[in-house]
C-alpha cells in the first residue's frame, strides 16, 4: 500500500551514530576541525518507536534550504558551535549523504566538544528538519512487511545539526504521533471497504448480544 504525499510542516529529529572524527590537515598542527555525516542516503534506519523504518532518497536535499543552519550541542541553540551564514559551518551533499565540518571554536563548549570527540565520548550527531514530501508503504498481509516503510523524498528545511549524547526522544515522539495520525487518516480514506466491514461486524455482534440478552430475560420470565 503506497502513500506519497506533500505533508504539513512538522519539525522532526533523527539521530545517527556517525563516524565523527577530527580532520587532520597538517601534520605539524593539532586540528580543531570536527567532521562527519548528519544523514546518509538509502540506508534503512532501525525501527523508529517500534513501528516504522525510514530511509532518505538521494535527491532529498535538492532545493533544501541550507542557508542558515547552526551546529550546536544537544540541539541547544545557546550552545552554538558554528553556523553556515557566518561561514564557520560547511555543509555538503555527496554520494553518501549530508556531510558537515566545522572548526571547534575557542570557547569553553568548543574545547569541551573537541576533547570529547577525540576521546570517543561523543560519537552521535542529530539533525532537526522539515519534510516536504515522503512516500510510505504500510505493512499489511499482502506485502508481508514487518514494519511500515517510509522514504523521505524531499526536505523542505534543515533547522540545525547537533553533536548529541543521546537522541532527543521527546521531539521524536511528538513527530511520530503526527505520523501515526497521518497513517490513520490514510487508512480511513483509502480502505472504506475495510471500515464498512468492521462496522458491519460490530453491528452484527451487537445484535447477537441483544438477542442473547432478550433470550435470557424470556427464560427468567417463564
Amino acid at each position: 500500500m503506497d502513500n506519497k504525499r506533500i505533508i504539513p510542516q512538522e519539525i522532526e529529529v533523527r539521530c545517527l551514530v556517525s563516524d565523527l572524527h577530527i580532520e587532520q590537515r597538517e601534520a605539524e598542527t593539532v586540528s580543531r576541525t570536527i567532521a562527519g555525516y548528519a544523514a546518509k542516503f538509502e540506508s534503512w534506519s532501525e525501527p523508529i518507536m517500534g513501528w516504522f523504518k525510514e530511509k532518505i532518497a538521494r535527491s532529498a536535499f535538492d532545493d533544501c534550504d541550507l542557508s542558515d543552519v547552526i551546529m550546536c550541542f544537544n540541539h541547544n541553540v545557546d550552545d552554538i558551535l558554528a553556523r553556515t551564514i557566518s561561514g564557520t559551518l560547511q555543509l555538503s551533499v555527496d554520494d553518501i549523504g549530508l556531510r558537515f565540518s566545522f572548526e571547534a571554536p575557542n570557547t569553553t563548549r568548543g574545547n569541551d566538544m573537541l576533547e570529547l570527540v577525540l576521546r570517543g565520548d561523543i560519537n552521535k550527531c542529530s539533525f532537526r528538519f522539515v519534510v516536504e514530501s515522503d512516500e510510505w508503504i504500510y505493512a499489511d498481509d499482502k506485502n508481508g512487511l514487518q514494519y511500515d516503510e517510509r522514504t523521505i523524498l524531499k526536505f523542505a528545511l534543515l533547522k540545525d545539526v547537533a553533536l548529541v549524547v543521546f537522541p532527543v526522544y521527546k521531539d521524536t515522539e511528538a513527530s511520530v504521533r503526527h505520523l501515526e495520525q497521518r497513517k490513520a487518516e490514510f487508512i480511513q480514506t483509502n480502505q472504506p471497504e475495510q471500515k464498512e466491514t468492521n462496522r458491519s461486524i460490530a453491528e452484527s455482534r451487537s445484535r447477537e448480544r441483544l438477542v442473547k440478552c432478550m433470550q435470557i430475560r424470556e427464560c427468567k420470565g417463564s
